[in-house]
């Protein structure tokens, strides 16, 4: 069997190539990519930052699809199954996976609706900022995994979530997703938000990519709080030590390089999913075929003002 792959050959530049579909081992799944969101990682990968891997490079690893075949000693899933799994490269018309990084996709939700990983992350990183009754919250950056995480905490009993961002429809579809607070630091004071807060919040969750929002979530962490960066950085950024030192910070790195098992992630994801925590029908946006994955990038990573999430459905 073969089957077309996307890949980054260049900066810029993506291209198909047909390919064997490679063997099954005794415990993998061959998977029919029905959906694979496009992830802001792979975007800073077309836009030419560095990279941990070398180019070119099949990417992709939110795929979504319908098992056609399983290997001798796979035991959870049989072929027709619909599956979210971890792994890749997920821009392609196939993907094979150790059936353990597979979780079945609930009933009626659209194969683009779950993208398992993204939502493993939000998982991961809500377990690892560890927010209990009755904090007050903040999630500075409410792009599209920001607003997950929106959605998540919304559901535990907090004192106040509290949403930032630049860009006010972001900041309503936050509120309508549970937040209680938005801010916009372009137009609001932060030094007056802090003393609202009565101090600031107890746990900050950075989510913004840009070493401003991590400024921002230091100023808005009140002392000896917890600070948390959960989102991807793909260039150093200089940190106000001398202000987490006086605030006396817990600084926590919550994205999946610190998941004990992202396997366990997946399957809560897949859970909360079920059980409408995760609302994905307002945040995934576009769609387009693997055969158009060139003008995707080229449309995601110019930030249109329309664009959450871009999804690949081959």
């Amino acid at each position: 069997m073969r089957g077309r792959v996307a890949y980054l050959a260049e900066k810029n530049r993506f291209e198909l190539r047909e390919e064997d579909v490679p063997r099954l081992g005794e415990k993998d799944l061959l998977v029919k990519v029905k959906a694979c969101g496009i992830c802001t990682g792979d975007i800073y990968a077309f836009l030419g930052y560095p990279t941990w891997f070398a180019l070119p490079a099949a990417l992709g690893h939110e795929p979504s699809g319908e098992v056609v075949e399983v290997g001798p000693k796979v035991s959870r899933f049989k072929p027709g199954d619909r599956v979210t799994v971890l792994g890749g490269p997920g821009y392609s018309d196939y993907v094979v996976v150790e059936e353990s990084y597979a979780e079945p996709i609930p009933p009626n939700v659209p194969f683009e609706h779950a993208i398992g990983e993204p939502l493993a992350c939000a998982v991961n990183g809500i377990r690892l900022a560890a927010p209990s009754f009755g904090d007050r919250v903040a999630v500075v950056g409410v792009g599209f995994m920001g607003l997950l995480l929106v959605q998540a905490l919304s559901r535990m009993h907090l004192d106040s979530l509290v949403a930032v961002d630049v860009r006010e429809d972001r900041l309503r579809l936050a509120k309508e997703f549970g937040a209680d607070v938005a801010v916009n630091p372009q137009r609001e004071d932060l030094d007056s938000v802090v003393a609202e807060l009565e101090g600031g919040c107890d746990i900050v969750i950075e989510a913004t990519g840009s070493p401003k929002g991590v400024d921002v979530a230091t100023k808005l962490v009140r002392r000896r709080g917890r600070l948390c960066i959960f989102s991807y950085h793909p260039l150093p950024v200089p940190v106000d030590l001398r202000t987490w030192d006086a605030k006396g910070l817990e600084v926590v790195m919550t994205n999946p390089n610190r998941a004990e098992d992202m396997r366990v992630n997946l399957r809560t994801a897949m859970k909360s999913l079920s059980r409408g925590v995760f609302r994905m029908e307002k945040l995934v946006t576009h769609r387009w075929p693997l055969a158009e994955i060139q003008r995707a990038f080229e449309y995601a990573s110019s930030k249109p003002v329309d664009y959450i999430k871009g999804v690949i459905v081959p």
